[in-house]
């Protein structure tokens, strides 16, 4: 009997134990933490005072671990747990998927000696798996020099503990993975915009190779653009020469690795390129030379491939297959960034296109390029005025003088740039007095200025000046000097007259052609570039214009669009859009949820924002609508997640509850193991079921569907209730609860169990960033026509900025310190508090804890 009560008892402590282990470690989702926590309770457990633990990868690799000597946990380094799992004990458990116990490790050829283990008393051993489902998560391995060897009752219980660390060793790599995930969408978000912000084709591949390096390691990096079958570089980091790293192009008939990238689109890592025998040797570029390990990944545009993203290393083995995937999404982003520089580019070849085509006018008010205008001009009027030389100057806005822009004859090439100060010159006096002169002796004219002449070894004789005039302002001045005849006829002034009225039409159409090239570059970015589908329509709903976006997503080409009619496409809110377009306020931006039909039929969700433009004479209407789909698949992804929880978890917790109910009541209350093992299996399941009721209340709630069970009952006893529900946590936590209720609190109207729930939230929220020792505080009192419920905590306290979301679904609290949850707990709150006719809110500082207050009305 004494022999059965004893191993009972054992099996009890073991059972508590691998409870308490199991808690511990669920709890931990820090993967490093967690190793070094599951080798110092394993230690613990089992009475020994060295060992290790390591974790395997996806590839079987070990990437993490642990290890003990001297009963505590240390710093290592992972070469030596490699060879442990490469020449040792640990690599035999992995490969047989199964534990081993050791009498004496120096029996044993799978023990790893090391040069300086010492021959002394004997060492025990054991090495378990640890297994996550179908796959090996790790190895867990103990030793013991002193106190005699291991049992299989140490063999068993540390089995049990490899078993629960197997489960939260997996749990932690989903967690870490997860956290990477988000890191890593995060920054390709922040690269992603950083690459946009401009559309330079130079700058934006500048700036892809700088974001690179966020996310990758390398000594150099290239980008290339596909031309004719070569492979041309565009932009280069890392290199000495750059010129020279920017001369070369790559073929994809003679290089294998360029061919392999191309014809796979996907990207290709290589070890070590130097044994490549296409491998480029470029003359001048020593860089070439020591690179070892090496990326090259497609850069892809409309499913075409259009250039490649070359990374560098000298190292050999630098990267390994598994950051295929990271670097696959950032060239998706730089693909993006590429093709948006690359139709700037176009756009700016194709408006500068159109200006060269307008240039080729014949006549002087047909060109649009200022300083050509300038020179026709001073090219006709030497020709038609049969002079040696003509000039043209105009006034600089800063000091006044005239500066000579352009000249036709004699020294044109040193008049260029020459500067006469106002009054200076018959120049200066026809710019002060906006008249014109005409001069047959110059050099017996007083106005005359010989220091050009002199420059120029020039002799001016006779000078026709007239001022160049914009809108009753004086600009610049036009000059003939030098008749061929021997002197200037008045018809001969009167075309120089005419020419400078040409000359002042053509800098106002120069002007206006820069402020049209500048609206349509805004145009090409806000209408072409933009990221949503933008349609323009007339009054009457007909399509005139659309942007690249909408034709791609509508299934339209350009000609189509034009033939439609938005009510084709759209049909516009009713009770936002009025039937008469003429009605709408040009002051105002209407926007709405709907739908609009593609080229196939399919209705599409989007988000519109109607305005009326008022261009032209009637005015026109622009329709810009954003591809929601992807917004509504998440809501109905939270719905169905929602209703998954409910009604899979509700009824299994509810028999997981009545079960616990039924075993507590069936074992002895005398048996405190049993039964706190029992209390706190119910407690956890009455707050996963707490959980589960939230959530669901949370939907209707936030639809306005709840249905409240009111009820008259006492606050008081409901906060007693939920301070009894969180004692034991509290207590455990080495926390203090405190109930401060003013007397004679009248009752309350309440769906008893919404408000019990609204409670026990609050409270646990209060433990868990509360210190241990600390206290926790409940209130209750009288205040108006409503009573006020508060629960103050000694926690970290809450900033400022984020006092007015942390009521709000899915806000967390930011901070690598602070529990971790869903964000529903106090948005659940919030509703239903707000739902009895209440208010709630929170009065915190930093670092002085946090004070919830709720009220609710009384009778």
């Amino acid at each position: 009997m004494t022999s059965k009560t004893s191993v009972s008892e054992r099996t009890k402590a073991s059972l508590a134990l691998l409870y308490s282990i199991s808690r511990e470690l669920t709890a931990q989702l820090d993967l490093r933490e967690l190793l070094q926590r599951i080798l110092q309770l394993t230690l613990q457990a089992v009475g020994s005072r060295a060992g290790s633990i390591l974790v395997l990868d996806e590839l079987g690799q070990a990437s993490e671990g642990a290890i003990a000597f001297e009963g505590k946990v240390h710093d290592h380094s992972m070469e030596q747990l490699r060879d442990t799992y490469e020449h040792g004990l640990a690599g035999w458990v992995v490969e047989n998927r199964q534990g081993v116990l050791i009498e004496d490790t120096r029996k044993d050829k799978r023990w790893l000696r090391k040069p300086d283990e010492e021959d002394g008393d004997p060492t025990s051993a054991i090495s378990v798996p640890l297994l996550a489902g179908e796959r090996v998560a790790g190895v867990l391995t103990l030793a013991r020099r002193k106190g005699g060897p291991f049992s299989e009752d140490d063999l068993a219980l540390v089995t049990a503990i490899a078993d629960q660390a197997g489960i939260a060793v997996s749990n932690a790599h989903l967690f870490r993975a997860e956290q990477e995930r988000r890191r890593f969408a995060s920054i390709l978000q922040e690269i992603a915009r950083t690459i946009n912000q401009t559309l330079e084709p130079n700058q934006v591949f500048e700036q892809i190779l700088e974001q690179l390096k966020r996310i990758i390691d390398f000594d150099s990096a290239s980008i290339f653009l596909l031309e004719d079958h070569l492979f041309r570089p565009v932009a280069v980091l890392g290199f000495e020469d750059r010129a020279r790293a920017l001369s070369f192009t790559i073929s994809l008939e003679s290089d294998a690795l360029s061919k392999q990238v191309f014809e796979s689109r996907k990207p290709l890592v290589v070890e070590d390129v130097q044994k490549i025998d296409t491998w480029m040797q470029i003359e001048g570029l020593p860089e070439a030379e020591k690179i070892r390990g090496w990326i090259g990944a497609p850069l892809i545009v409309r499913d075409r491939v259009v250039g490649m993203l070359n990374v560098d290393s000298y190292k050999v083995a630098a990267y390994s297959a598994d950051v295929i995937d990271l670097i696959e999404a950032f060239a998706d982003q730089a693909s993006t960034a590429v093709a948006n520089a690359l139709l700037f580019d176009e756009s700016q070849r194709r408006i500068t296109s159109m200006a060269a085509l307008t240039e080729t006018a014949t006549v002087i008010t047909a060109s649009l390029d200022l300083d050509e205008v300038l020179q026709r001009i001073t090219d006709r009027t030497k020709e038609s005025m049969e002079v040696e030389a003509a000039s043209l100057a105009l006034v600089d806005e800063d000091d006044g003088s005239l500066v000579y822009r352009v000249a036709s004859g004699f020294g044109a090439d040193r008049v260029v740039g020459m500067r006469l100060m106002p009054g200076q010159g018959i120049a200066g006096w026809v710019l002060d007095n906006e008249e014109a002169v005409f001069a047959s002796d110059v050099q017996s004219d007083p106005r005359f200025f010989p220091e050009i002449d002199q420059k120029l070894g020039f002799e001016s004789r006779v000078i026709a000046c007239v001022p160049i005039q914009v809108q009753d302002r004086t600009i610049g001045i036009i000059e003939a000097i030098n008749p061929r005849r021997s002197s200037l006829s008045q018809e001969q002034i009167d075309l120089l007259t005419g020419i400078a009225g040409l000359a002042g039409t053509a800098i106002i159409h120069a002007q206006l052609f820069q402020q049209t090239q500048s609206a349509r570059q805004r145009y090409a970015s806000l209408f072409e570039d933009n990221v949503d589908s933008i349609l323009i329509s007339d009054l009457a709903g007909q399509v005139t214009d659309a942007n690249k976006r909408a034709e791609s997503f509508l299934g339209y080409n350009a000609e189509q669009m034009l033939e439609l009619s938005i009510f084709s496409l759209h049909e516009p809110n009713p009770n936002h859009v009025p039937d008469d377009l003429t009605e709408l306020d040009p002051s105002q931006t209407i926007s709405y949820d709907s739908h609009v039909r593609d080229n196939r039929g399919r209705m599409l969700p989007v988000e519109v924002h109607v305005k009326r433009m008022a261009l032209g004479p009637g005015g026109f209407i622009q329709w810009i609508m954003r591809d929601i789909s992807e917004r509504l698949e998440l809501a109905e992804l939270r719905t169905d997640m929602t209703s998954m929880i409910f009604h899979d978890l509700r009824s299994p917790l509810g028999n997981i509850i009545s079960s616990l109910e039924v075993l507590q009541s069936s074992f002895d209350d005398e048996d405190e193991t049993i039964q706190s093992v029992l209390s706190i299996a119910s407690r956890s399941s009455r707050r996963a079921s707490r959980l589960v009721e939230s959530l669901l209340d949370l939907d209707r709630l936030e639809a306005e569907k709840a249905v409240l069970n009111k009820t008259e009952a006492s606050i008081g006893g409901l906060i007693a209730e939920a301070v009894e529900e969180i004692h034991p946590t509290a207590e455990a936590r080495g926390q203090f609860l405190r109930m401060n209720l003013a007397p004679r609190l009248p009752p309350v109207s309440m769906d008893v169990d919404m408000i019990r729930r609204v409670l026990i939230n609050l409270l646990e929220n209060a433990v868990k960033y509360t210190r241990a020792g600390d206290h926790i505080d409940v209130s209750a009192k009288k205040a108006d026509d409503h009573l006020a419920v508060s629960v103050r905590d000694n926690g970290p306290g809450i900033s400022e900025k984020d006092r007015d979301r942390i009521f709000d679904k899915f806000f967390r609290l930011s901070g690598d310190s602070r529990p971790k949850g869903l964000g529903l707990g106090l948005a659940f709150c919030r509703l239903a508090v707000e739902a009895h006719g209440g208010k709630i809110w929170v009065d915190s500082e930093e670092g002085q804890g946090s004070t919830f207050t709720f009220t609710l009305p009384y009778l």
